[in-house]
């Protein structure tokens, strides 16, 4: 049978290269790092594997993925032997349940000129190698007690990096398998919340995909199949349902995945053959229960704005459509017997655009424009050592979102220095993407003939300072460097507003906006800026309605919890505090924990008792605890704003719901958008 001796890039390759810019000498020179025959440091790789995922074709041309354990504690003949001519034998301990044993015992080996293709993508999680490999079956047997032998022999050697693959420990074990859901042939119906669970914990996948032209005229025409890890943070691989309509015009539901792109090689192996051929395999491990999730499906690239449209912030992504999906509690051999390790490389969890919309944190583009707008940096004023709010001038006015609100800043144009394949002095700006949403920290003021928040072209940001934050560095330092007489203004792309988090809800057109008569604000850290324009909201809309009828009527209690001189942040709310109407009142409760430089903590705190002596400013100096909850008088009957960092948000969301339970009316913000 005929072995190809060279691989050739096909034109689905060669567009994905095209649309995201891989330079012609790379282009040129990708066959070359791709063997055909195995190097010898990559037989010794796989030789000591005790584990190898392996996808093949079904009889209907579709790709399915496994991983075969190779390694048995009481069996010595399990495992994997490398010999010369790209020869490789697998036994390997499976369950009849697999996908892969089900595709075998479909599979005639044995008919003339045809080539049962398989891949395969070495991975040792313990240190992040990867290589991968591919070829044909020549030889498999199943036994009785679901034992595999496997012979492949393979033409397609590529070594891969090692971003993206969460470092754990595996050793093999004897599961209990069992079938939970088996839509091997056409997935009809939702997945399972198992199943989801299962997508949702998800930092390792893998992609099977094909380059197998439908026209098969020819048997000496390049086919060949590829498999290769996905990784990311948990959760970076996304799952919606759809109800659509079939080819008889009948309602069913969609499954789709969604894997976005991340920063790789540039030679778009896996992407290239999806643009040839939709059909591909996906095998989703769970490492902690030994759970499997097999699916195959028919999967698109959507690149630029339809790729923006389903999910934002991002420029290339995979969707798949499941059309047969086999989940296998315990299914997996494998036991993890360490922590994982996830990759630094990993970027931060993208969203889908319906899942951004559901939670309120989907942005607008600015009233007016069909354009970014620009924002130039006009003024900074410092609140801590580490926090400082930056007031930006837009090139036109927008509407506002209400007091709570967020902004989307792009600082693409002044910072993007192109591609990078590695980073190991700072992995985040492989796939640094440039665009920052930070709370809006000042409110509009409050037009009384229209009963609205007037429309703005001036915004504020209050940032923190983060070590190793590439943007919120460079904007604290180049705004430090304008404020000593510059030349040229800092100036960015503002790319639109929304709502998410904001005590003010809507009401008729004739009506001004309204808040609860009673409410409880939980902030911790930097996580006071959408209380600072909520509370500026209110202020502005008491300003023009003291009294009567239409005037605000709200009891605050704000628990802040805050590091050092964080306390400063207050300064906000306690500044205006003499100006209150006998409507308005709030009462503050600090917690303030002491770090390294107990001297600057106690001089914020020590300046803001001189400062507001007679406010209603309580200031403790520890940290927060479950008993401060308790004692909130009316809690009850306070709608509940939480936002802050993740050990803040648990305490608070425990504390609380140990309290009210499902009666109280909780609002949350994060900081993950």
């Amino acid at each position: 049978m005929k072995i190809r001796r060279l691989h050739t890039l096909h034109e689905g390759e060669l567009l994905v290269q095209q649309h995201k810019y891989t330079p012609n000498e790379l282009t040129q020179q990708i066959p070359n790092y791709i063997n055909t025959n195995m190097p010898q440091q990559q037989a010794e790789f796989y030789a000591g594997l005790s584990y190898l995922p392996l996808a093949i074709l079904d009889n209907k041309g579709r790709p399915w993925v496994s991983i075969l354990v190779a390694k048995s504690m009481n069996d010595s003949s399990v495992g994997i032997k490398v010999s010369d001519n790209n020869e490789m034998n697998i036994v390997a301990q499976m369950n009849h349940l697999d996908p892969f044993i089900r595709i075998l015992k479909q599979t005639d080996l044995n008919i003339k000129n045809k080539r049962t293709l398989f891949a395969g993508v070495g991975v040792d999680f313990s240190n992040r190698r990867r290589n991968k490999l591919s070829g044909i079956i020549t030889a498999a047997s199943v036994d009785s007690a679901g034992q595999l032998s496997l012979s492949l022999k393979s033409d397609e050697h590529l070594g891969n990096c090692p971003k993206y693959i969460t470092i754990r420990s595996l050793e093999p074990c004897l599961r209990q398998a069992e079938v939970s859901l088996d839509q091997f042939d056409l997935c009809t119906s939702k997945l399972p919340a198992s199943c989801k669970e299962t997508i949702n914990q998800a930092s390792s996948v893998f992609l099977a995909t094909k380059h197998v032209p439908d026209d098969e005229t020819s048997i000496d025409e390049q086919r060949d199949m590829g498999l290769n890890h996905r990784g990311g943070a948990p959760g970076f691989v996304r799952v919606y349902e759809d109800i659509e309509k079939d080819a008889d015009g009948e309602e069913c539901i969609s499954i789709y995945l969604v894997l976005p792109d991340y920063s790789g090689n540039r030679f778009y192996q896996s992407l290239g053959n999806i643009q040839t051929n939709k059909q591909v395999g996906l095998a989703i491990p769970d490492f902690n229960n030994g759970n499997m999730l097999y699916v195959t499906g028919e999967a698109e690239n959507l690149f630029d704005e339809d790729a923006e449209e389903l999910m934002p912030r991002v420029s290339l992504l995979t969707r798949i459509r499941v059309t047969g999906a086999v989940f296998i509690q315990q299914g997996l051999n494998l036991c993890m017997v360490s922590d994982e390790q996830l990759s630094p490389y990993n970027p931060p969890v993208k969203y889908l655009r319906q899942e951004l919309e559901q939670m309120g944190h989907l942005s607008q583009p600015s009233i007016g424009s069909d354009q970014p707008l620009n924002a130039k940096l006009v003024s900074t004023q410092k609140l801590t050592e580490s926090v400082s709010t930056f007031t930006f001038q837009l090139s036109e006015f927008i509407d506002a979102p209400a007091p709570g609100g967020f902004g989307v800043f792009d600082f693409s144009g002044i910072l993007n220095s192109g591609y990078s394949h590695m980073n190991e002095v700072n992995p985040q700006m492989v796939n640094e993407d440039y665009i920052r949403t930070w709370t809006l920290s000042n409110a509009p003021s409050f037009d009384i003939e229209r009963k609205k928040f007037t429309p703005v072209n001036q915004v504020s940001v209050t940032v923190k300072r983060k070590i190793g934050g590439l943007i919120s560095n460079f904007l604290h330092d180049d705004a430090m460097v304008h404020s000593q007489g510059a030349a040229q203004a800092m100036e960015l792309q503002f790319k639109g507003t929304g709502v998410g988090f904001s005590c003010f809800t809507d009401t008729p057109e004739s009506l001004r906006p309204n808040v609860p008569s009673k409410m409880l604000w939980i902030a911790g850290g930097v996580g006071i800026t959408p209380f600072m324009s909520m509370w500026d909201g209110i202020l502005n809309v008491t300003s023009v309605f003291p009294k009567g009828e239409e005037s605000l009527s709200t009891d605050i209690v704000l628990l802040f919890s805050g590091r050092d001189d964080d306390l400063g942040l207050l300064r906000h709310f306690l500044s205006r505090i003499n100006s209150l109407t006998d409507s308005i009142g709030i009462r503050i409760f600090a917690y303030q924990s002491i770090g390294v430089e107990a001297s600057k903590a106690q001089d914020a705190h020590d300046l803001l008792i001189r400062e507001f002596p007679n406010s209603p400013l309580h200031i403790e100096q520890r940290r927060i605890r479950n008993s401060d909850f308790e004692n909130i008088g009316n809690l009850m009957d306070r709608e509940v704003f939480l936002c802050g960092p993740e050990t803040l948000m648990k305490l608070a969301q425990e504390s609380l719901s140990s309290l009210g339970g499902d009666q109280l009316k909780l609002h949350q913000e994060s900081y993950f958008f």
